[in-house]
């Protein structure tokens, strides 16, 4: 067969004619990743895996430049018609339609030619000539299509190669062109063949190595960050070149100079300093807790750790330590540390920020998956070059640029990377581009803290990613005060391990590492076990579980006595309310109430935090009392301390959370009102078995009536023995003697609604392989990650002459894109896609976006908006309120 030369395809064109032969910008792709695999012992590893490397590599990057085989198509070229003519020699056939050309997507046409010309060569097609592959072996199809699946998927949707749609040429077409696109697609081949797979003893009739369905999510992520870096066309770097040069020369050269410079402006690679021990990321002169020295003894391999421990053990810096082991042995490039919300989030930023300096070299790129203000300065760059067309999509650089300017994605792409568990969540979900979530976690060690405050369709979800994990060759490290150890058997099972019962099981503190099908258990020498910590119980029962009068006047009265006293409710409804109703009454005392919960603007949020964490934290302002209203939001990894804890019944592992904010830090006991020198937690009971709201935010009423029964029993709970002996109990899978037959008749529902979540899970991920996904937006990512439900999200604005403004007066239509989409972030709310909320927008304009564009009016006391049916108020101190008209 004789074969065209493929140099009359265009890969990159500029507004002003420039355009970028379709060859070099594959091998700018393919210079990326070669020069990425040099520098980097950890993308190796994960690639390999014990395979040989040098057949690893040129099968890698042969594939890597294969990415844009859809280009090689008439109708793509047609898509820049001034460079088409320049290069393609000939037009006086009959040629696509404007519409042919328009809705041509070059990647899954790349899929679709690839899996056709290899069809055509194994013999099957019209030709029946077999020039690559042994026509009689089925099976070499099978070992090609999740190679190239993945990196034709590089634009944000992996296809199956086994359903896609006829892609061909109308029959309208002059056939020749056809027969060119062929000719110069299988020159191409040819080309990579030769530059890539011979230097390796290899060959197109050579099997590629078998890709799991795992494997080929994080191929797929790698070879899209390598074609965003690769798109970067420039003077510098990737520069145009439209005369043809010799290809080996060329991409030497790319390896050499243009992918290094690259590369280190991305900041994608980091150097690890030399792992010195967990003592190195404490306060000069502190010793390691004895839980902390237990993680010196993990063995350095790809793991799962699972660290059990009371608040104030120190299982974050145990973590960090394990981790830095991992990363410095080169067997993961960054550390990804997820937890339940935005503010437990922001809190583990500010506690890392010192860490990052002593784990990496240079200046680590320490990345939060929301706000934008500590965004590594070298990313500036991104916004300031021009665009590059890249026909049917945005030039790959252009959307790494866009991919980083929003800060909930930019976590994957750092040396340290703090974000909420959904961004982690959604690497497994049906959204655009979810394999580069998947590669960034990857590339890294998985810290997942507060794990026990999942629900079961996030756990069917978290037990996906560690399956995607396990198979990357990765690590990870999660975290909890207890679990109960059947849901220890659920994750250890994920990542194909047993968790036998042992001895170790009822340890406390306890780490349990699982490098292969065995699950290490370590456990402290009894010397070393934690001092028993006494909480006071004090149970009261009230209508809807809401402090009557005379609680009220005892808060009142502690704080007027000095006391920092924490009142935590389930709903945010219920704290707003009893927010306001609490300042009426404290201001005649001079006494400041302060309220927190998750629904607020993300700013003023952020102002909250701060203030919650300057008040009531280590070095807080203890000289007079104060009030702090919350929901589930200060449970979880806010390092704050109270005197006196009030909290509704949650259940006992969370009850156990919200206890350990009580006397957390000794330092303050000094200033501790004498009224309040040991430890009480006051809980609200129902007056009924009706457990209200709380039942719905937590699902499981069966462990709601047990955790009240423990109570009922119990005028003290002793640490650490309840940890486990009291959630064990509460979480046992068989009923009590003397439970009611409606908590037992309640519980088979529960059960029912588990397995229901946690086939959504299992729908969802099974979605993501096989459906169309969202579009990759900060609105579509929050769907299917909490219990299968979309939350909603609110932008609260005002209409002026100028345009639409934020409540703070910014100018929303005069911001570039980039700013707008912080902007956009920092004045987003989230509510409850369920819970009334939904029927209540109901009359709010939805816009493309997926926002709730809700057009307020300033008012004496904040922001309002009047619906046909709903009155939404909004204000910095209470958050967004909804009421009936």
């Amino acid at each position: 067969m004789e074969f065209v030369k493929f140099y009359a395809y265009w890969g990159k064109t500029a507004e002003d004619g420039r355009y970028h032969l379709l060859p070099y910008h594959c091998l700018d792709v393919a210079a990326v990743a070669a020069a990425w695999w040099n520098a980097s012992f950890a993308i190796r590893h994960r690639f390999c895996q014990g395979q040989d490397e040098t057949r690893i590599r040129a099968w890698l990057l042969f594939f890597c430049a294969l990415h844009d085989y859809g280009k090689f198509d008439l109708r793509f070229q047609l898509k820049s018609h001034p460079a088409f003519k320049q290069l393609y020699g000939f037009s006086d056939g009959i040629l696509p339609s404007k519409n042919e050309s328009k809705d041509y997507w070059h990647g899954e046409a790349g899929l679709y030619w690839f899996h056709n010309d290899i069809l055509e060569l194994f013999g099957e097609g019209d030709t029946g000539d077999s020039l690559f592959v042994d026509e009689n072996d089925p099976e070499q199809w099978a070992a090609f299509k999740p190679w190239i699946e993945a990196v034709t998927g590089h634009h944000g949707h992996l296809k199956n190669a086994d359903y896609l749609r006829d892609l061909s040429f109308s029959s309208q077409v002059d056939d020749r062109y056809a027969s060119i696109d062929f000719k110069s697609r299988v020159a191409w081949l040819y080309a990579l063949e030769k530059l890539f797979l011979t230097p390796a003893g290899l060959s197109m009739t050579s099997e590629p190595p078998c890709l799991s369905s795992y494997q080929a999510v994080f191929l797929a992520g790698f070879c899209s960050v390598a074609d965003w870096l690769g798109s970067r066309c420039d003077d510098t770097d990737f520069s145009f070149l439209e005369t043809p040069q010799d290809l080996q020369s060329y991409f030497e050269g790319k390896i050499a100079a243009d992918a290094q410079r690259v590369l280190q402006l991305s900041g994608l690679i980091g150097q690890p300093k030399s792992f010195s021990g967990v003592a190195a990321l404490l306060p000069a002169g502190k010793p390691p807790r004895p839980l902390q020295c237990l993680t010196e003894n993990l063995p350095a391999n790809p793991s799962l750790t699972i660290i059990e421990a009371p608040t104030g053990n120190g299982k974050t810096e145990a973590a960090l330590a394990h981790a830095w082991k991992i990363v410095d042995s080169g067997l993961a490039e960054a550390i990804i540390f997820a937890l339940p919300t935005q503010a437990t989030a922001n809190a583990m930023f500010g506690r890392l920020e010192k860490a990052a300096k002593i784990l990496f070299a240079d200046s680590p790129n320490l990345l939060l998956a929301h706000g934008f203000a500590r965004f590594n300065e070298p990313f500036a760059e991104l916004k300031k070059r021009g665009r590059v067309e890249d026909g049917d999509e945005q030039d790959g650089w252009v959307k790494c640029s866009e991919w980083l300017a929003e800060s909930r994605k930019r976590v994957f792409l750092g040396q340290i990377g703090v974000c909420t568990i959904d961004q982690v969540l959604i690497s497994v979900l049906p959204v655009r581009h979810r394999f580069v979530r998947g590669f960034g976690v990857g590339r890294s060690v998985l810290i997942v803290d507060e794990v026990h405050a999942y629900d079961a369709y996030m756990y069917g979800l978290l037990e996906e990613v560690l399956r995607q994990q396990r198979a990357s060759g990765g690590s990870a490290i999660l975290l909890s005060a207890t679990l109960p150890f059947h849901q220890k058997q659920h994750l250890f099972s994920a990542w194909d391990s047993d968790l036998p019962e042992s001895r170790e099981r009822d340890s406390y503190p306890l780490i349990s590492c699982a490098t292969n099908r065995e699950v290490l258990p370590l456990s402290l020498a009894e010397d070393d076990e934690p001092d028993p910590l006494t909480v006071n119980v004090e149970c009261v029962r009230f209508d809807g579980m809401v402090p009557d009068a005379s609680l009220i006047e005892r808060l009142i009265a502690a704080a007027a006595a000095g006391a920092q006293v924490a009142v935590i409710c389930n709903l945010v409804d219920v704290a707003q309310n009893l927010y306001e109703q609490l300042k009426k009454q404290a201001k005649e005392a001079s006494i400041t109430v302060d309220l927190f919960h998750a629904r607020f603007r993300f700013l003023d949020r952020q102002v909250k935090e701060q203030s919650v964490i300057h008040t009531f934290g280590l070095n807080g302002n203890r000289k007079k009392g104060r009030i702090l209203v919350a929901t589930q939001v200060v449970e979880q990894s806010l390092d704050v301390d109270f005197d006196w804890i009030i909290t509704q019944l949650c259940p006992i592992d969370l009850l156990f959370q919200r206890m350990g904010r009580l006397h957390r830090h000794e330092i303050n006991d000094a200033t501790r009102p004498a009224a309040f020198s040991k430890r009480l937690c006051t809980v609200v009971l129902p007056t009924d078995d009706d457990y209200g709201g709380t039942a719905v935010v937590y699902g499981n009423k069966r462990v709601l009536w047990r955790t009240e029964q423990i109570l009922a029993e119990s005028e003290q709970i002793v640490f650490p023995v309840a940890y486990r002996t009291q959630i064990e109990k509460a979480y046992q899978q068989e009923p009590w003697p003397y439970e009611p037959e409606e908590i037992t008749e309640a519980n088979r529902e529960f059960e029912d609604e588990i397995y229901i979540k946690g086939y959504k899970a299992r729908q969802a991920v099974n979605m993501a392989r096989d459906s169309n996904p969202f579009v990759d937006s900060d609105e579509s990512i929050t769907a299917v990650t909490r219990d299968g439900e979309m939350s909603l999200t609110v932008i609260p604005y005002l209409d002026s002459d100028a345009g639409r403004r934020t409540l703070d007066g910014d100018l929303l239509d005069s911001l570039d894109e980039y700013r707008l989409l912080e902007i956009l972030a920092l004045n987003s709310i989230n509510v409850p896609g369920t819970g009334g909320w939904k029927g209540a927008l109901k009359d709010v304009p939805l816009g493309e976006d997926k926002r709730y564009w809700l057009n307020m009016q300033p008012t004496r006391e904040g922001f309002i908006a009047e619906g046909i049916q709903t009155i939404f108020r909004y204000h910095r101190d209470t958050g967004l309120r909804r009421e009936k008209k």
